[in-house]
């Protein structure tokens, strides 16, 4: 249970944590909602996501580190050559500053309270990063068990061996830190470019959004924790999943009727609500 308690757990404690924060905020007013909940799209999302969550647990349960042995057939002639530098890598600094840059991207989504009109509709939002982070844990989790591909600092015979043959030696592919903070990142700044108008603040929070994964991947690198093939699919993959759960529950017209539909399901603060209309 030790690769669970370390990297799933805090990841379900956190999806409680938003989801039930904020649904007890105060909320300011009844506005116009930009997201709308739907059972056809949320059963299947969160099913997949909590699916996954469960498999990536089992999966992960049954890691098995790399051996010295294996560590005698590792040859770096046999990776991309644009991953081959990350072999000489092995910067403790590096790795402490990537986690200080995923920590700090737990907090991001929380910046779009903010925005009165997103207070107006919290739970929503809670569904949707409940739903973005089980779905990144499900693409990375999974992947990592079974692709299990080792780390650029196992080929660096100046690493000691019992840190090449450690827990999570062989998770290198993808990056983990980089997926999650592209999700955190690009799932906050499409929140809050949904709900205003000022181009300039768009501008600079997409900036942001854009270099903080990418920031983090750089360390990442240079910790010789990852290879850029890594790091480049936690990007992609991440700020993938960030953008689009937002998008995809955009309600398509401004109309203040669009927020209530036939069957949809609202999530209003502290408590569940199904609206229809006839």
């Amino acid at each position: 249970m030790k690769i669970y308690q370390r990297e799933l757990l805090p990841i379900i404690r956190l999806c409680l944590f938003y989801f039930i924060f904020l649904n007890l905020i105060p909320s300011p007013g009844y506005g116009q909602h930009v997201y709308q909940l739907k059972p056809a799209t949320e059963i299947p999302l969160l099913t997949a996501g909590v699916g996954g969550a469960v498999t990536s647990v089992l999966l992960r349960n049954k890691y098995k580190p790399l051996t010295a042995d294996d560590l005698g057939q590792l040859n770096a002639s046999d990776i991309f050559a644009i991953d081959h530098p990350a072999t000489g890598n092995y910067g403790k600094g590096a790795r402490v500053a990537s986690d200080v840059f995923v920590s700090v991207s737990y907090a991001f989504p929380l910046t779009t309270l903010f925005l009165p009109d997103i207070r107006n509709d919290p739970g929503t939002i809670g569904v949707m990063l409940a739903e973005a982070l089980l779905i990144n844990e499900t693409l990375t989790g999974i992947t990592k068990s079974l692709v299990r591909r080792p780390r650029p600092f196992t080929y660096n015979q100046d690493v000691p061996e019992n840190i090449r043959t450690g827990v999570g030696s062989n998770y290198s592919f993808f990056s983990g830190h980089t997926s999650y903070t592209a999700t955190f990142s690009f799932f906050t700044a499409k929140v809050i470019s949904d709900n205003i108008d000022n181009n300039t603040v768009k501008a600079v929070v997409w900036t942001g959004a854009i270099l903080w994964p990418a920031a983090t991947g750089y360390f990442r690198y240079k910790a010789g924790m990852h290879f850029p093939t890594d790091v480049i699919t936690g990007y992609v993959v991440g700020a993938s999943i960030g953008y689009f759960i937002p998008q995809l529950h955009k309600i398509k017209t401004k109309n203040e009727n669009a927020k209530v539909q036939l069957s949809s399901l609202q999530v209003g603060p502290g408590f569940f609500q199904v609206a229809v209309a006839f």
